[in-house]
């Protein structure tokens, strides 16, 4: 069931950053709410705006985020095979992946295993601001250095236990943004070329469709991690150059304390997906199989059979 706290997480969600009644860019720890206007439409309001709203049904206090919102009518895509269609379709939840059973052992990297030291020295000064700051405060005002010292190895120790541990917490959905369909997706996702499937959504759609209110939605950031991240950096938000081709957009969802290799999340199909593509070289019967699925579904949806690979005319 879509509750007013998860509507509520949607807006602020799709429209994050900006007040959607005054246009004004949120600052660093501003109020903003969500709540309905006199109209009975979910907004999302600055301090200056917030009379405007007939109810307010959640507040945040607003931090800028290290990735990027695209905007509500961005075109996303998520190219698969038939069976995972199914399954979509069959339990209504879209499924999530833990970040550390990607095929990429860079997913929730801060840089190359070589650039450990780097990442060391550039942590020292801040661990050991913060090691001093507790030690004062357990009543040692003079600690030698080599308390300090041990002090701060283990600190930097556990730093990287810790991100090790985070990959195992951050469940994700990636898809695909173009504004048209794209012959690579296919080749790289389908892994028959003969029965794949490809939703059309939007980030709106997409946003609006997740029935839980601990999700976020954004652009992934490409770096060729010449420089490792900074210790500030969320490394689930980045990934290689490597792989830009990708122009992912992606759902995560942190869950802390499951051994679950993936997660299924409730969404309402409907408003999920906008169209369906058929794979380019599959034969007319799978488009006819893909097309009466989805009216047994009780879905009713465009299911275009992709003209890739029509016949040129010279």
């Amino acid at each position: 069931m879509i509750t007013d706290e998860i509507k509520a997480h949607q807006v602020y969600t799709l429209h994050f950053g900006k007040c959607t009644l005054c246009d004004r860019s949120f600052g660093e720890g501003e109020k903003i709410y969500v709540g309905r206007s006199i109209d009975g439409a979910l907004t999302l309001a600055c301090e200056f705006c917030r009379d405007k709203l007939n109810t307010i049904i959640k507040e945040y206090i607003y931090h800028p985020k290290e990735y990027i919102v695209p905007p509500a009518k961005t075109k996303l895509w998520r190219y698969q095979d038939f069976p995972k269609f199914v399954s979509l379709l069959d339990s209504g939840r879209l499924f999530l992946t833990r970040a550390d059973k990607f095929e990429d052992t860079f997913e929730g990297a801060r840089g190359f295993i070589f650039q450990k030291d780097i990442i060391c020295s550039s942590m020292k000064p801040y661990i050991e601001m913060k090691v001093k700051s507790q030690l004062i405060k357990d009543g040692i005002d003079n600690p030698i250095d080599s308390v300090i010292n041990k002090k701060v190895d283990d600190e930097i120790k556990k730093f990287f236990e810790d991100q090790e541990q985070k990959r195992t917490e951050y469940f994700i959905s990636c898809w695909h943004a173009n504004e048209y369909e794209s012959e690579a997706m296919w080749k790289l996702y389908i892994s028959s070329k003969f029965q794949g499937v490809a939703i059309q959504t939007s980030m709106e759609r997409l946003c609006n469709s997740i029935g839980t209110d601990e999700f976020e939605v954004g652009a992934v950031k490409y770096s060729s991690f010449d420089e490792p991240l900074n210790i500030e950096s969320k490394p689930i938000w980045y990934k290689r150059k490597a792989f830009m081709h990708e122009n992912e957009v992606r759902v995560v969802i942190r869950k802390v304390g499951t051994s679950l290799s993936g997660m299924l999340v409730p969404v309402d199909l409907e408003q999920l997906i906008e169209k369906i593509y058929i794979s380019p070289s599959a034969p007319d019967w799978f488009s006819k199989l893909v097309e009466n699925v989805v009216k047994k579904y009780g879905l009713v949806k465009t299911v275009e059979h992709s003209r890739l690979d029509d016949k040129p005319i010279y």
